[in-house]
């Protein structure tokens, strides 16, 4: 009896609680209550209608009284032998206003009566609501029945003591059978769901009619698939349906070195569908956030996809550096900047190509550079040059640059002079000869401008005006920057460069430096990869995706580590057996050693000023002559200090004509100016010619 007492006790607080009532009450209950609300709507606006037609009726009945009324009085003036002027014309029946309002009050009734009940789904939050509800009915029902049963027991007992004790002992008896009988079964009670007062169209949520639970088995992670095809398949398989990704198949996967290669044949949609799941799909599989990828798998068939999931590093155990001795390789030769994850090399040919290095802090971006300086570096047909306006530019191979500089100011210099030697050798290419002919004694020169967003104004222009025309000079640049907008490169260069690295950056910058507003889609993922905080956890770094004339897919690559001691070693050795020197060009015309000879004087270097000039035709592609105005605008370009003096003036292209001569003067070389007489009013300027003929 105690038991069935304190589980009476327990019931009770139960109740009070609404504990005995689970979601699938509450739930009959708001939508009972949402039925019954939506019944007192429609038979409020049924009795509207209802009245508003009766109304009406009766309006119709009074106006056809009103006229038969007025027939019969014209009745009785014609027997009479009084006419009206009205005749019989007034009794033209009912208003057809009246008819057409009764017209409308009756569509709308048959429209009411063509409603049917909509139940809104239920929420977490309608839930909460409803049972709040539940229990604030049942507190005031209570109240109310202990008011009561207090009342009537006060009144027996003023009435009668007999009576009144009576009654509390048949109380206190039922109080003892009831817990007597609550003791032999101690099971919670649980009352019988509220009926739905109407048939909904689909099982609502949280009710009886709710669909059954998927029996679906549910998605495990991918290492627990062994090296079983099925059980990976499987794996993926829920992984997919959880996820919600639009797949229709999933193919027998393929096990490879580094996880498991999945095929698979999207249902509908686009394959940048499948790449917004990955993340999530990498939590579900249970690997890294970065180590789910997507790509194409036929070009012929936009629904095959080929998922790659990498259980294993696949760069775990990448192949060593080769050992370059001096002087040993050519810059015109391809050489790998690392394996793919399919094992293949990466190979590439620096000559007369720029390249483009996106990367964050952490990505390995001095992993990138510092392979492609240790193989320039090892050419003899080639020289670095290191331009670094915030940094430590090539770090320990620094000694093998023949040029450097390591502020802001400096860059922009240096880069001045690149591109002058750029415009130089294009002025000195002979009749016969497209590009700058690579060879020990006019070597490729490989620019390696790090921290590019800290290059002043002009030097962001210069890098781009040398990106133009680095192939027919072979002066290029690698270009290394964290960011690959045009806001910070100065112009939208990232995908007009021939070597395109992403390594881990920012999402906004795939498309740009990929070239392609759906790179994403497409499997390009650089974004995904994590860059590493430090030496303690290498994380993604040295990871990356490239674009280059040999590779244009989406292939997750990496860049080997050569360490600072190594790269130190290795410049010391290269330094004492001397490296490649960089010298002005000649700008005699190059012809094959069988058929010409080479002169003293066209093996000299040209005097500055006609450098100059030869370059500023050749930035025209050397057209017969050009005025003092268009030579002047170069010499601005190239000099502001020294041609720049009188922007804006009137004299401007008398004063720079006279300083070109002084320069000519000096140099010991007399070019006669001559009148341009294509142009209006026959401007002053300069042949092409002339000045070839005077430097030889």
């Amino acid at each position: 009896m105690g038991a069935g007492a304190a589980h009476l006790r327990a019931e009770w607080g139960r109740w009070w609680r609404t504990e005995d009532w689970s979601d699938t009450h509450v739930a009959h209950y708001v939508l009972n209550d949402q039925y019954r609300t939506w019944m007192r709507f429609q038979q409020r606006h049924k009795a509207e209608v209802q009245q508003n037609i009766g109304l009406l009726k009766e309006q119709q009945k009074h106006q056809r009284q009103a006229q038969m009324m007025q027939m019969n009085l014209q009745r009785q003036r014609q027997r009479q032998g009084r006419y009206g002027y009205g005749g019989y014309g007034g009794a033209g029946g009912a208003s057809p206003a009246i008819s057409y309002k009764m017209m409308q009050w009756a569509s709308l009734q048959m429209r009411i009566g063509q409603q049917e009940f909509r139940h809104l789904e239920i929420t977490p939050s309608m839930l909460h609501i409803g049972r709040g509800q539940v229990r604030a009915r049942r507190h005031w029902a209570a109240a109310g029945w202990l008011l009561a049963l207090a009342t009537v027991w006060v009144g027996l007992w003023w009435a009668s003591v007999t009576a009144s004790l009576s009654v509390t002992l048949l109380a206190a008896a039922a109080f003892a059978l009831a817990a007597w009988s609550a003791g032999g079964s101690l099971t919670p009670r649980r009352p019988p769901v509220p009926k739905l007062l109407f048939i909904p169209p689909a099982p609502p949520a949280h009710t009886e009619l709710a669909a059954e639970p998927d029996s679906e088995p549910q998605s495990f992670p991918i290492r627990d698939a062994g090296r079983d095809p099925r059980q990976a398949r499987e794996a993926v398989r829920l992984a997919l349906r959880k996820e919600g990704a639009k797949v229709a198949e999933v193919l027998v996967p393929e096990e490879t070195a580094y996880g498991w290669k999945v095929p698979l044949v999207l249902e509908s949609g686009t394959s940048g569908q499948l790449m917004g799941v990955l993340k999530p799909l990498a939590t579900t599989l249970r690997v890294g956030e970065s180590q789910i990828l997507a790509r194409a798998a036929d070009p012929h068939d936009a629904a095959l996809m080929n998922l790659q999931v990498l259980t294993r590093d696949p760069f775990a155990d990448p192949p060593a550096y080769p050992d370059r001795t001096p002087k040993s390789c050519s810059i015109t030769d391809p050489f790998s900047i690392g394996v793919s994850i399919d094992g293949e090399h990466t190979p590439i040919v620096l000559a007369g190509q720029s390249a483009l290095i996106v990367a964050r802090t952490g990505g390995g971006k001095s992993s990138m550079v510092r392979a492609m300086a240790e193989y320039t570096t090892a050419c003899y047909d080639a020289v670095a040059v290191d331009i670094d306006p915030k940094g430590r530019g090539l770090g320990p191979l620094a000694g093998c640059a023949v040029r450097s500089a390591r502020n802001p100011q400096d860059a922009e210099r240096e880069l001045q002079y690149l591109l002058d030697l750029a415009n130089a050798r294009i002025a000195a290419l002979g009749p016969t000869e497209d590009n700058m002919p690579v060879t020990a004694g006019s070597p490729a020169v490989i620019g390696f401008v790090d921290e590019y967003p800290e290059l002043t104004k002009r030097g962001k222009e210069l890098a781009i005006k040398l990106t133009r025309i680095g192939r027919k000079s072979r002066v290029t640049l690698v270009i290394c920057t964290t960011d690959a907008t045009e806001g910070v490169m100065g112009e939208a260069i990232g995908d007009a460069l021939g070597i395109r690295i992403l390594m881990s950056c920012r999402k906004a910058d795939v498309p740009l430096a990929v070239g392609r507003d759906d790179a994403i889609s497409r499997g390009w993922l650089p974004h995904l990869l994590v860059p590493s905080p430090g030496e303690w956890e290498p994380a993604d770094a040295g990871r990356y995706y490239c674009v280059t004339p040999r590779h244009r897919e989406p292939v997750l690559r990496y860049v080997n580590h050569l360490p600072a001691g190594t790269a130190l070693f290795i410049a010391q050795e290269r330094t004492r057996a001397g490296l490649p020197t960089l010298s002005w060009p000649s700008t005699s015309t190059t012809t094959p050693a069988s058929t010409s000879t080479t002169t003293p004087a066209a093996a000299k270097t040209p005097p500055p000023i006609v450098a100059l000039l030869l370059a500023a035709f050749a930035t025209h592609s050397d057209p017969e002559m050009l005025t003092v105005s268009q030579l002047g605008d170069y010499l601005v370009s190239v000099d502001p200090g020294t041609w720049g003096k009188w922007e804006g003036k009137k004299n401007r292209p008398l004063m720079i004509g006279r300083t070109i001569q002084a320069h000519l003067k000096t140099a010991g070389l007399t070019v006669k100016s001559v009148r341009v007489t294509t142009l209006p009013n026959q401007p002053t300027g300069y042949r092409l010619a002339d000045i070839q003929g005077a430097l030889s």
